[in-house]
């Protein structure tokens, strides 16, 4: 329905959305809920990274949030980012939100991006391959088999993220990451491995861990 519509809310906020780009989920509010909590300030001039960007909803969101930050997208498909520019323009951030396309699976594929950040969000692809065709028909017919596949376990979007958050974090910084259900224990070894703790799990509206909050 969202992409007949062509448009779904997010944070109050009207987003446009196409076959390109999957289609935001209120479960994907949690990780913006907690940035506020973590970052209270709201008058600081952060930077933000948003690493696998899609329509833009969490970084364009918490630049509406956060008046005086300024932010970075990172996206793999080109038809993708010129969803998430357009969200740009239409909420009157795009002066403060540099948008790019770049492919973590590539070796370096953080250098180009800038740092430190002070919150580093994503809400990568982070559903089992063989689990792809039996997720709900209108989601596994429709949807973007980039957004949703996360490798053969659904934590690989997870391994290249760790391998650069380090590198990409201000030293007080936050990285928050959406995950699938279950996959609390599992996404936090991943970054353990790479120097990181995860000291805090969100949960959504329905109970479920959705999100953890890292730190180096």
């Amino acid at each position: 329905m969202a992409y007949i519509v062509g448009e779904r809310e997010v944070w109050g906020l009207p987003f446009k959305v196409s076959p390109a780009v999957l289609v935001p989920r209120p479960d994907s509010e949690t990780l913006i809920e907690a940035a506020l909590v973590l970052m209270p300030d709201r008058q600081r001039p952060w930077r933000i990274l948003d690493l696998g960007l899609g329509s833009g909803c969490l970084l364009l969101a918490l630049l509406r949030e956060y008046p005086a930050a300024g932010g970075v997208g990172l996206e793999l498909s080109g038809d993708a980012l010129a969803v998430a520019s357009a969200n740009a323009e239409a909420l009157d951030v795009a002066g403060r939100a540099e948008l790019m396309l770049g492919d973590w699976r590539q070796p370096h594929w953080h250098e180009r991006l800038g740092g430190p950040f002070d919150l580093i969000v994503s809400n990568p692809p982070y559903v089992e391959a063989g689990a792809l065709d039996r997720l709900m028909p209108e989601v596994a017919r429709f949807e973007p088999k980039l957004a949703l596949d996360g490798g053969p376990d659904g934590l690989a979007a997870y391994r290249y993220i760790a391998t650069a958050a380090a590198a990409l974090m201000a030293s007080s910084g936050h990285l928050l990451v959406e995950i699938g259900a279950g996959q609390a224990l599992e996404t936090s070894k991943i970054f353990a491995s790479a120097g990181l703790v995860a000291p805090v799990c969100w949960k959504d509206l329905g109970g479920i861990d959705r999100v953890i909050s890292l730190t180096h």
